[in-house]
């Protein structure tokens, strides 16, 4: 994580923390967020900056659950973030009392920063229930439902985070169990690194998760390469909910799952696979059966079967205005007789490359030709003459 660059966005000689702050913000949000806050503003004043990961390490948190912070100060109007993690920008505003002060003649009270670190920290730990002792390891579960925030890459949780939060989230530890049900095994680090990263990194819900590991081992595609690719796809589709999760596999495995599967593919589709089937599907509105019909013929006339070539196929069709199959046999009826030396069907095609000699020795030597007749007469005569000799 680089540093954050931060802004005060009202002048300040002083570190002043206003009632306001202690009295609306510091309920309402997890008990460690107003720390962050006040040591962030501390370190501010004085010039220095202040990273992601160091706050992360001084409150025992990690990485994302200090950004979790920033979007909730942003969120009650105190801060404003700009930019994408990691390289964000976070300028400090004025509490809503300072601001008013600041066209009072009686400006607001400065607040003793000992006794208002120390008066966060008890409220905190009452509001959590916890000893003074145990708040560095309260345990902060991120938002599942905002992407704002979301690296580029997945980041790589340490054996210790995962441990913790195994450890403290109920919903956490449901979701390795269903991950080792899904997956038919005892996860792996790496596995509980990609099913944890699809929960705090693509903020999707937990029975979302558990959906789509039961659907990538229904259709027997349990890589972590493909999961993750079908994760990233619904996070970026806005499937947030376990309805909107059902109703997209239905039409991902009637439309591109069957496409692919028609032209004997089985991976994830790319972007672009999505997109160029978008087209055939949305834009051309090419009924299913004509696309598949396309991609059978794509399989006997392509070396390489490809969407590519399927794309041509419609795309000829689609300008001669041809979009079901009646249309399609007549297309193929007036080719026939167009060129009455194809075979029946005009649209696979043969190869005609000569054949080359087989460089297996055994094979290559010049065949003879045999009088089968001859032989047997032969073979005759010899018997005869071996029974008059008896």
């Amino acid at each position: 994580m680089g540093v954050i660059q931060m802004h005060l966005g009202y002048k300040a000689s002083s570190l002043e923390l206003p009632y306001v702050f202690i009295d609306n913000y510091l309920s309402g949000c997890a008990p460690v967020y107003p720390l962050i806050y006040i040591y962030s503003l501390r370190r501010l004043i004085g010039g220095d900056p202040v990273s992601v990961q160091e706050l992360a390490e001084r409150f025992r948190l990690l990485d994302t659950d200090v950004l979790n912070a920033w979007r909730h100060f942003e969120k009650v109007g105190i801060v404003q973030i700009k930019g994408v993690s990691p390289d964000i920008s976070i300028t400090f505003l004025p509490m809503p009392q300072q601001a008013h002060a600041s066209k009072s003649s009686e400006p607001s009270p400065p607040v003793d920063m000992e006794k208002a670190i120390g008066f966060a920290i008890e409220q905190a730990v009452l509001e959590a229930g916890l000893l003074d002792s145990d708040l560095a390891k309260t345990v902060v579960l991120p938002s599942p439902n905002s992407n704002s925030f979301r690296p580029k890459d997945r980041p790589k949780y340490s054996t210790e985070e995962l441990s913790i939060y195994h450890g403290e989230s109920n919903e956490i530890k449901r979701l390795f169990s269903k991950g080792e049900e899904a997956l038919g095994k005892l996860l792996d680090y790496n596995e509980m690194n990609l099913i944890f990263g699809l929960y705090d990194w693509l903020r999707l819900p937990s029975d979302v998760i558990e959906y789509l590991l039961s659907y990538c081992a229904e259709i027997d595609q349990t890589s972590p390469r493909y999961i993750e690719t079908c994760a990233i796809d619904w996070a970026n589709r806005g499937i947030d909910d376990l309805e909107k999760a059902l109703t997209h596999v239905q039409g991902f495995d009637k439309d591109y799952r069957g496409i692919l599967r028609q032209l004997g593919k089985t991976s994830f589709p790319s972007p672009a696979q999505q997109k160029l089937m978008d087209k055939w599907l949305i834009e051309m509105e090419m009924p299913m059966e004509v696309i598949l019909d396309a991609c059978d013929r794509t399989t006997l006339n392509a070396e390489k079967p490809s969407l590519t070539y399927v794309d041509k196929i419609l795309q000829k069709w689609y300008k001669a205005g041809i979009k079901t199959m009646e249309e399609i046999k007549h297309d193929d009826e007036d080719f026939r007789k167009q060129n009455p030396l194809e075979q029946k069907s005009p649209r696979v095609k043969v190869s005609t490359k000569s054949q080359k000699p087989s460089k297996n020795r055994f094979v290559n030597f010049e065949q003879k030709d045999y009088d089968y007749a001859q032989i047997e007469r032969l073979e005759r005569e010899y018997l005869l003459q071996r029974v008059s000799t008896k």
